[in-house]
Order: C-alpha cells, then sequence, then structure tokens
C-alpha cells in the first residue's frame, strides 16, 4: 500500500471511493485479477466491522476488537488516497477531493456507504446529547447500549426496525434478542414490557424467517407494535409513534432505535442519486452500474438497490462488480447480481439464526442440505468469531 500525496492531478485504471467493506474488498479483488492501477479514496483513518457493533451493545465485545488502523487493511499494489470526495463529475470522469486534488479514472467504483442522521426523527438529536437514546448502529452510542441494557430492572423498553433506507435492518433485532436473554438471565424480563416498534406488516419478508423471528419474540414476550417512531420527546423519556390507529405518546425507560440514514453529500450534489432514496446512488440493481453512466458503478449501503443492506450482500456484489467491468471493458454480456443477502440474527446470547435469501425474498443456503433459518448455537459462534476472522483475514485481501 502506497499513499499518494495532494494536491496532485493524475489518472487512474480504476478509483475507488470508501474504504469500508465494500470498497477494500473490492479494490483487493480488482488487484487480484490483474487491474494494473488502482486508488482507493477515503480519509478514514480507521477501519471497523460493523457486525460486532451488535455484541458490543451486549457486553460480547469490546470497541477495540472490532477495530483496526485503515493502513493495515489498504490492499498491496493499492494506492490510498487520504481525503474526502467532495464531487465526482462523470462526463469528465474525474473525482475531486477535499484536499484540492483531482483524480481521473477509466472506472469508478463507488462504495461510501451511509450515513447515520437523526435529523429526520424530531428531538431524536437531543435524546442523543442527553444521553437517553441509544443505538449500536451508531458507534458513538454503542457501548452506551450495554449500559442501558444492564442498568435496567424494571420498566418500559422499546427497540424500533424500519424500511429502507437502513443498515442492516434485520440485524436491529440482535440487540433486542440479546438484550431479553441478559434480563431473562438476571431475572427481571418479567419486570420489563418490552415494545418491537416495526413499520411493516411483516418482520421480514421472507415467511420463513419471519415464522422464525416471531417464535423468539413470543417466547421473550415481546409486544410487536406496528407503526413508525414518528418523534423522540422530552430528551428520550417519551417515543411518539405513528401508526394505523393514529399518534401515540409512550414513557420509556430504554430507548433503542434503528436510525435514519441518507447519502453521503457528493451524491446528490454530483447528480447521481435516485429520487427519493434521500441520497443514494441511482443503480441498476442487478448488473451494478450507473443507469446514466457506464464507467461508474454501486455497491452497498450507499447504493439503492432495493435490497437489504448487508455485509453478506456486499460479497456477491464485489464480485459480480468486479466481473462486470472486466466484461464491460471487453464488450462481453454482463453478469446479474440476484439480489442475495444474509441477515444474522442472534436470539439469545448464544443462539442465531442465518437466514439468506435473494431479491425475489427466496430462501437460498451456501450450506447445502442445511436448515440455517432455525437459531442455532453453531450459527452463533460462526457469526461472532468466524466470520470477523474470515473478514480480516479473506474478504479485506479478495479471496472470498
Amino acid at each position: 500500500m502506497s499513499t499518494s500525496a495532494p494536491p496532485q492531478s493524475r489518472t487512474h485504471d480504476v478509483v475507488v471511493v470508501g474504504a469500508g467493506n465494500g470498497g477494500i474488498s473490492a479494490a483487493a479483488l480488482l488487484r487480484r485479477q490483474g487491474c494494473p492501477d488502482v486508488v482507493v479514496v477515503d480519509a478514514t483513518e480507521t477501519h471497523s466491522y460493523k457486525p460486532l457493533q451488535n455484541y458490543v451493545g451486549a457486553g460480547r465485545c469490546t470497541m477495540e476488537e472490532l477495530r483496526r488502523p485503515q493502513a493495515d487493511v489498504v490492499p498491496d499494489g493499492v494506492r490510498w488516497h487520504r481525503s474526502m470526495v467532495v464531487a465526482v463529475d462523470p462526463v469528465q470522469r474525474t473525482v475531486t477531493c477535499a484536499d484540492g486534488s483531482v483524480l481521473g479514472y477509466g472506472d469508478l467504483v463507488l462504495a461510501p456507504g451511509s450515513r447515520v442522521s437523526w435529523d429526520p426523527v424530531p428531538g431524536a438529536a437531543e435524546a442523543v446529547a442527553a444521553g437517553r437514546l441509544c443505538s449500536t448502529f451508531d458507534e458513538h452510542l454503542v457501548t452506551r447500549t450495554w449500559d442501558a441494557v444492564r442498568g435496567l430492572t424494571s420498566g418500559r423498553a422499546v427497540f424500533s426496525i424500519h424500511a429502507d433506507p437502513s443498515s442492516g435492518r434485520e440485524t436491529a433485532l440482535k440487540p433486542l434478542f440479546m438484550a431479553c436473554d441478559h434480563w431473562r438471565r438476571t431475572g427481571v424480563l418479567d419486570d420489563i414490557e418490552v415494545l418491537l416498534v416495526c413499520d411493516t406488516e411483516d418482520v421480514h419478508p421472507v415467511p420463513r424467517i419471519d415464522r422464525e423471528i416471531r417464535t423468539h419474540l413470543d417466547d421473550y414476550g415481546v409486544r410487536l407494535r406496528r407503526a413508525a417512531v414518528a418523534a423522540v420527546e422530552d430528551d428520550g423519556a417519551v417515543v411518539v409513534l405513528e401508526g394505523p390507529a393514529g399518534r401515540e405518546r409512550l414513557p420509556v425507560d430504554l430507548l433503542h432505535l434503528l436510525p435514519p440514514y441518507v447519502g453521503q453529500d457528493f451524491v446528490a450534489a454530483s447528480g447521481l442519486e435516485s429520487p427519493g432514496s434521500l441520497g443514494h446512488l441511482a443503480v441498476d440493481p442487478e448488473t451494478l452500474r450507473h443507469p446514466r453512466h457506464q464507467h461508474v458503478w454501486c455497491i452497498g449501503d450507499g447504493a439503492d438497490l432495493g435490497t437489504a443492506r448487508t455485509g453478506g450482500a456486499l460479497r456477491r456484489q464485489v464480485s459480480v462488480l468486479v466481473e462486470n467491468i472486466r466484461r464491460s471493458r471487453r464488450g462481453d454480456p454482463l453478469s446479474r447480481y440476484d439480489g442475495y443477502t444474509v441477515g444474522p440474527i442472534a436470539t439469545s446470547l448464544s443462539r442465531l439464526s442465518f437466514g439468506e435469501y435473494d431479491g425475489a425474498d427466496r430462501i437460498v443456503s451456501s450450506v447445502p442440505l442445511v436448515d440455517q433459518v432455525t437459531s442455532r448455537r453453531v450459527w452463533w459462534l460462526v457469526d461472532r468469531y468466524l466470520l470477523p476472522w474470515t473478514y480480516w483475514n479473506r474478504i479485506l485481501r479478495g479471496r472470498v
């Protein structure tokens, strides 16, 4: 890995925007398949394996375990440009960075991720500042979640999930189930009213996975409320729900929300966004190519793919994207991404459901003849220990 010195202008074979899961693994795979000149653009100095944040929120992991210096994960032979992207000109095929440099490209891979914004929920930012709102999906609030869970012995706990745009929607059930298991083990679950607020009729779009989730909700006595979080009041002491029956104000003792997500600022500023997507990238959901610019490719949480945004989905997307850059340059027909994703849902502090499915909401399995949806101890161990090892040692090196 080398670092480019700003502000200079140069043209690269492939420019990758974003040094998260998608950006780093795409850069690594591009190099492994012979791309001679790949640069990753990102100002972030620390790389995080975000799925472990849910385990931090349950007291089963530390933030130190999920972080590494970015310099340690940038692939060999890939140049790292330490700056933030402020604009893309897809006609001139250039990327402008905050340091004043302008990078030309043959092909552009956009994997900038999306960002948490509490602004769409009135009062949420104030509740965050007051210390009353927690979320394992906001890196600044992860450790607060475990403090809130272990400190609650009675009262009302409200957890929320919501439809797109969100990151890892179904995995937001992890903190709910692991909190319930903790409260059961410490003998206080019966003294806590637990509510799950969900803005869709089904908790999960795949019926088999939905049934598994509901089995565990019933087991813990969790009440399901079909509604959306409309506002937070009194610095997090009250949550306002908007559902079919109208508005309802509920006092809460613990409030865990799946945050609203918006696209990165440069996306809309560059005219690359999908209409009505809160600034997420427009993309052909099968080819992963931007619908208006043939040399722009989009993957990950920042892309409006219409599928669940998970790390498991990225593994399949990266493979299709790299193959399609090669095919596009040769004039061959493009490969198709089938919408595959996987949402590991911990149903306790020791068991997990591993639901894999495609864009048509059909169950698929990477382990033939094995039921991965039924919650088991082995899947929890895979998610907590094997997948992090695979991430650092295989995925980020372009080997998966």
